[in-house]
């Protein structure tokens, strides 16, 4: 950790002078140090993560504390602010960039990401204070020897549930350790109609996320080949397949924003597996709370590959130093557990005492089962391709196609070639 800049007052800086004068008769008399030039540093934020109040508390003032010289100033996304603007004007110039490990790819395809581990090195930080598994979802190359950048703090997937319907229905609450099999089940004793509403049983948000969990790539990153007729996407469709084939479970494949609030606002979903769900129960009257995610039975206590917010430095920052200094602030300690108390993120960070205080802030969580949140482990993170959004859409359709009757190998084999043509097309 670099040691904060030491102010000395004119009367120290004088007696300095003259006590180095004395004492080294016929030299010249050395001169005063001087403070560290002020600088702006703005940080490129992917998702309005932070109001300015909150941002200004847990970012920009432990930073000015450690280090006076430096200012921060956040610049969200947005229509006027999307990374194509950064590399295009030097009024976007940004020095930082704090995004999701896998939209990384957006900017190295801009080439504004590259390797951080010298700056590491001349910082002498401590890359061991880290989690292993989130670390390298910040890494690159085939022996993972880029990184891109460090991570800040991490999301978690988890299996919510709607309290009331398990009442009104009663059956027992889900419990922790469960499997996919454990899980459907389950959803079978809650998927029934009552009162003319139709009540789900378990909604799981499509093929992308259970495909986390087995660290499924839609698209090779190397190749940029599509990578859709696999045994690990077989393995997907058909346990989706089991899932939406439950009488009156079947759930329409839409947005994230869209299950949330199938599962919050609608409150007709009793069981939720996903991750980032917590923010959309804050305006919800929903009476919810949380177990342990749903794992394959050969891959137990794991959830869906590492999501974590990186901080990049941009290889057109003209302070990299400054900016390595403020992403030292951003993952101490100290930083670190005020954004794990005050938020629904998990900390970047391998000491337990962060986990400990988790959301110990956040009203939301009180009484909640946090604990399952922590008896899983996310699953490696695999390279993301920048035509990766181009073969998702034909995964979803073709699932759609699975339960109208389509035989799984042939729609994987069919959504393979599909993709394949969107990304020719593009590559051209």
């Amino acid at each position: 950790m670099v040691h904060p800049i030491v102010k000395k007052t004119a009367a120290a800086l004088t007696i300095a002078a003259i006590t180095a004068s004395c004492s080294n008769t016929g030299s010249a008399p050395k001169q005063p140090i001087a403070e560290a030039p002020p600088v702006t540093l703005k940080i490129y934020m992917w998702d309005a993560i932070f109001q300015e109040e909150a941002f200004q508390k847990l970012i920009a003032e432990p930073v000015k504390k450690k280090y006076p010289n430096i200012t921060l100033q956040q610049v969200v996304r947005g229509p006027n602010a999307q990374p194509e603007s950064i590399v295009t004007s030097d009024d976007n110039a940004v020095d930082i960039i704090m995004a999701w490990n896998d939209v990384l790819v957006q900017f190295q395809d801009l080439k504004l990401l590259g390797d951080i581990t010298p700056d590491v090195k001349k910082a002498g930080l401590d890359l061991g204070r880290f989690d292993a598994q989130v670390l390298d979802g910040m890494r690159d190359g085939d022996k993972k020897e880029i990184l891109y950048g460090l991570p800040f703090a991490q999301d978690f997937y988890a299996l919510f549930y709607n309290k009331d319907l398990f009442d009104k229905f009663g059956v027992a609450y889900p419990k922790d350790g469960m499997t996919w099999e454990d899980a459907i089940e389950l959803a079978k004793k809650l998927t029934r109609e009552d009162g003319g509403v139709q009540y789900k049983g378990l909604d799981p948000e499509g093929p992308e996320k259970l495909g986390n969990a087995l660290s499924l790539p839609f698209v090779d990153a190397k190749t940029q080949k599509a990578t859709l007729d696999t045994e690990g996407w077989k393995r997907v469709f058909d346990t989706l397949k089991q899932i939406y084939s439950i009488p009156g479970n079947q759930n329409t494949i839409s947005n994230h924003a869209g299950t949330v609030n199938r599962f919050a606002k609608d409150k007709n979903v009793a069981m939720y597996a996903s991750h980032g769900v917590v923010s959309g129960l804050a305006q919800s009257d929903v009476n919810w709370d949380i177990a342990q995610y749903p794992s394959f039975k050969d891959k137990p206590n794991l959830y869906g590959m590492v999501k974590a917010y990186a901080l990049c430095i941009t290889t057109t920052s003209k302070h990299r130093e400054q900016a390595m200094q403020t992403l030292q602030v951003m993952t101490s300690d100290e930083v670190q557990l005020a954004y794990t108390k005050s938020t629904a993120m998990l900390s970047a960070l391998k000491n337990p005492e962060m986990n400990k205080h988790f959301g110990e802030d956040l009203p939301l969580l009180k009484g909640k089962h946090i604990e399952g949140i922590f008896k899983s482990k996310p699953a490696p993170f695999v390279a993301q391709s920048t035509y990766s959004g181009k073969a998702r859409p034909s995964l979803e359709a073709k699932f759609k196609d699975v339960m109208a009757g389509k035989d799984i190998n042939t729609a994987l084999r069919e959504a393979q070639e599909e993709a394949t043509k969107q990304i020719d097309a593009l590559k051209k």
